[in-house]
């Protein structure tokens, strides 16, 4: 684990295995971290991982394993940057650290990193339903909440999702994640991923007008509380 420590601070948002049977809090074979960046030079930072993600690329195969994504609406400071890095397991997430954690490019490309950023807050991620990976250059809405019953707002997630189907949404990915490391103020993360920014706004206009939306706030709010949403657009170069 400090391993993974170290590679998460040297390389730095919503991400989303196919759930469209009924949910359960049985975890999947995904976990996620995102650590949070305070960056000046959003564009260049993004380029320094693109070289990152080259180096890994040629020593473990991995494809794109750091993503950045910068915040749009934030009631915190919009224009945040967040890394997520993704793998089936904990465990593989430790495999992939220790694989580059000593590798000569790579300690040469944290040095850069360093020049340019301050880390921030990072959080482990275990994901409980997945409808597949976000598109490059991505555009996020992420949900903050504190969860009182797990399996039944699973089971209401599934219910959302198929509104979402029957109202033109069908296009869009939903993730939930349960918080497994990290000291956080929610304890689990939802994020719905669309391709454009167009399909993002039609989302968010769903959710803040559509009257089966707006019944579905209503019955499941003692499901959960929000403590926190934001936006965000996909940053990474590819």
């Amino acid at each position: 684990m400090k391993a993974l420590v170290r590679l998460l601070a040297s390389s730095a948002t919503l991400l989303l295995a196919c759930a469209l049977h009924a949910a359960d809090s049985k975890p999947i074979a995904r976990v996620m971290t995102l650590l949070e960046v305070d960056t000046e030079d959003a564009s260049g930072y993004a380029a320094w991982l693109k070289e990152y993600n080259d180096i890994a690329k040629a020593k473990t195969g991995s494809e794109n394993l750091l993503r950045v994504f910068q915040t749009v609406f934030d009631g915190h400071n919009s224009g945040r940057v967040r890394v997520s890095v993704s793998a089936s397991s904990v465990a593989e997430l430790t495999k992939l650290t220790n694989a580059l954690e000593t590798d000569p490019a790579i300690v040469q490309n944290r040095e850069h990193l360093r020049a340019i950023r301050k880390t921030g807050a990072r959080v482990l991620y275990q994901a409980l339903r997945f409808d597949g990976p976000s598109a490059k250059g991505a555009n996020n809405y992420s949900a903050l909440v504190v969860v009182t019953d797990e399996d039944a707002y699973l089971k209401a997630l599934d219910e959302l999702r198929g509104i979402f189907d029957s109202v033109g949404l069908k296009d869009v990915k939903m993730a939930a994640y349960r918080v497994l490391a990290g000291r956080t103020d929610h304890s689990h993360r939802v994020v719905i991923s669309t391709a454009s920014p167009d399909r993002l706004a039609a989302f968010l206009d769903a959710m803040g007008t559509h009257p089966r939306v707006a019944d579905w706030l209503t019955r499941t709010a003692k499901l959960r509380t929000l403590v926190g949403s934001s936006t965000t657009r996909e940053i990474t170069k590819y």
